[in-house]
């Protein structure tokens, strides 16, 4: 099921490599959704978290990317896009400037974590569509994954 997937993230990419990265997997899954990365101007965690809860509030499936928040397989989250890509037309990814977001923002919506560890902003986001990218290969039953 071809659905839309948009990453909200702070700050510019300023590594040619892994936007390069990024680039390859935004062709890899063109025949399986629509995914986008929408940049916000780094201000500080308090001008960011205004600007995040906005979006959290026309997005309330949103989910905020947050070492403290849920971890998953690749099968999990692989199950995790499927269910939400019938609940939603859009599902919406949220990482945050270095400094984080306000806990009073993060409790609006769903928290998840990549790793326990911790990751630049721009590698977050390279893993990220890296794992969307893994969760439709396990959807389809593609080598990939293996």
């Amino acid at each position: 099921m071809v659905q839309k997937i948009k990453i909200i993230a702070v700050g510019k990419i300023k590594n040619k490599n892994i936007e390069s990265e990024l680039n390859e997997f935004f062709k890899r899954l063109t025949p399986f959704c629509s995914i986008s990365i929408q940049e916000m101007k780094d201000e500080g965690i308090k001008k960011e978290s205004e600007k995040i809860a906005l979006i959290i509030k026309e997005n309330p499936g949103a989910f905020i990317l947050d070492a403290k928040g849920k971890q998953f397989s690749s099968e999990e989250f692989s199950e995790l896009l499927k269910k939400e890509s019938k609940e939603s037309k859009e599902i919406v990814f949220i990482i945050g400037g270095p400094d984080g977001i306000e806990s009073s923002v993060k409790s609006k919506a769903k928290n998840i974590s990549l790793s326990n560890m911790t990751f630049t902003h721009e590698m977050s986001r390279l893993l990220l569509v890296e794992q969307i990218y893994r969760a439709f290969m396990i959807q389809s039953n593609r080598p990939y994954h293996k």
